[in-house]
């Protein structure tokens, strides 16, 4: 959120976790589930969004329904594309970010279809041409869980930042009601540790208070149906047990490198692979980490 805004908002938000912390509780918990999201999808106009919408084009196109609206979803096949009757190969799912697209994780897509490997990116709820208003954990684990059903089998998901959020809730379960997803394997790039954390962060940024702070995370309980405290990644990975590489660049400024070592002490079935001067975007088009995700997915 620019500054100026912050600045307009935090008096007016502290005030109300005062006076109304149910309702202030309850108004964080929209902002903090809506991205800033653009007017369209050809408003961002700089060179690297242009190329990576770029690699989208030889993709299969097909909306995907999940139980509030619909996600894009983009379907590269390895070739030679196999024969009628035969099971598809084996799937590799691309999970974004927050404030990003399908088209900023495609540096994976041909190193992986070289292995021979399916892989499918989508643009998750409120983000790209997906449907939607707003994106939580709940929302993106219906969208992943769908995704995950239509293009199964999946041997493996690489996500970046939030993406690696709901990939672990979608995994472990932890939102009740929803389908578990299952994979073999697990790459979390620049992921946080720690959804409490960054919802106290968020609080703290715009000036929540104490009460309103507690309304938050009771909004939160409701919705989810569990505690933020579930959402812990650490926990969450210790219950999965699978096969996870965790890479995290120690100059990430938007998630800090204690995050990647909370999530690597989860057990010896994570492996930790940091990077310098990456920072928390430019690490997807790094050609080490792109080429550390492809081994590790083939195993």
């Amino acid at each position: 959120m620019p500054g100026t805004a912050l600045r307009v908002i935090r008096p007016l938000v502290r005030i109300g976790s005062l006076i109304a912390p149910h309702t202030a509780g309850r108004a964080a918990f929209k902002l903090f589930c809506t991205p800033p999201r653009p007017p369209g999808p050809q408003s961002r106009t700089g060179k690297a969004i242009i190329a990576a919408r770029g690699r989208l084009a030889p993709a299969i196109r097909q909306a995907v329904s999940y139980p509030c609206g619909t996600v894009s979803t983009y379907l590269f096949e390895p070739e030679p594309r196999l024969q009628d009757g035969d099971g598809p190969a084996p799937t590799v799912i691309l999970l974004h970010g927050w404030n990003s697209e399908a088209a900023f994780m495609t540096a994976f897509v041909q190193p992986l279809l070289a292995q021979g490997f399916r892989v499918v990116a989508f643009d998750m709820p409120a983000h790209g041409t997906s449907t939607g208003a707003e994106l939580n954990i709940p929302l993106g684990v219906g969208a992943l869980a769908a995704v995950a059903r239509v293009f199964a089998p999946v041997h493996a998901i690489v996500a970046h930042s939030f993406g690696g959020a709901i990939a672990l809730a979608g995994l472990a379960r932890s939102v009740p009601g929803q389908p578990r997803v299952k994979s073999n394997r697990l790459a979390l790039v620049a992921a946080p540790s720690s959804v409490t954390t960054i919802t106290r962060n968020f609080g703290a940024t715009i000036g929540l208070g104490r009460r309103g702070q507690a309304a938050l995370e009771r909004r939160i309980h409701s919705v989810a149906g569990n505690p933020v405290e579930a959402f812990e990644g650490c926990g969450q990975l210790e219950a999965i047990g699978l096969p996870t590489l965790v890479i995290h660049d120690r100059q990430d400024r938007e998630l800090d490198f204690h995050h990647a070592q909370a999530l690597a002490a989860a057990g010896p079935f994570v492996t930790l692979q940091e990077t310098s001067g990456l920072g928390h975007r430019r690490i997807l088009q790094a050609r080490q980490v792109v080429e550390s995700v492809t081994r590790f997915v083939v195993g």
